[in-house]
């Protein structure tokens, strides 16, 4: 198929380490899953149509205390369960478009992308939200439009 191009990519690993408590506790970077699809077509030397799919398992984090937290109002972990908990999984879908012009010697390139590009609801991390009382979200982007322009020589 003239001007298609594509790649798949995973890994599964487990990343943990041994604290001087002597206890074995995952690090906070072990998503253990990692996959990607990438692709593209190409319709002309001119234009470029792309798009990328992530998806990560959720790390570990260390959860929050209810009960401390409620008591004095503030985030409280909970030191007894480090990174005991993991964050929901992560998936997002980027799309891209590039227009090149060329020049003796150097390009020009103009983009438009959407990260996020079905505005997933992706945690970052949980806090103690101080007015409602309760645990909350903070969420990564959202749907995000970016534009951009590239002169390569």
């Amino acid at each position: 198929m003239e001007g298609f191009y594509g790649l798949i990519g995973g890994s599964y690993y487990k990343s943990r380490y041994k604290g001087l408590d002597g206890i074995w506790r995952d690090r906070v970077y072990d998503n253990r899953l990692l996959f990607s699809v990438e692709g593209g077509y190409k319709p002309s030397r001119s234009w470029e149509f792309s798009t990328r799919w992530i998806y990560a398992g959720g790390p570990p984090f260390t959860p929050i205390d209810l009960a401390a937290s409620r008591l004095i109002n503030r985030t409280v972990l909970d030191g007894s369960r480090v990174n005991q908990s993991r964050f929901p999984a992560y998936h997002s879908l980027n799309l891209r478009a590039d227009k090149r012009w060329f020049f003796r010697g150097s390009n020009l390139i103009a983009y438009v992308s959407v990260w996020n590009a079905y505005d997933r609801k992706n945690i970052s991390q949980y806090y103690w939200d101080e007015i409602a009382q309760e645990q909350s979200e903070i969420y990564q982007w959202g749907l995000l439009p970016v534009f951009g322009i590239e002169y390569e020589f």
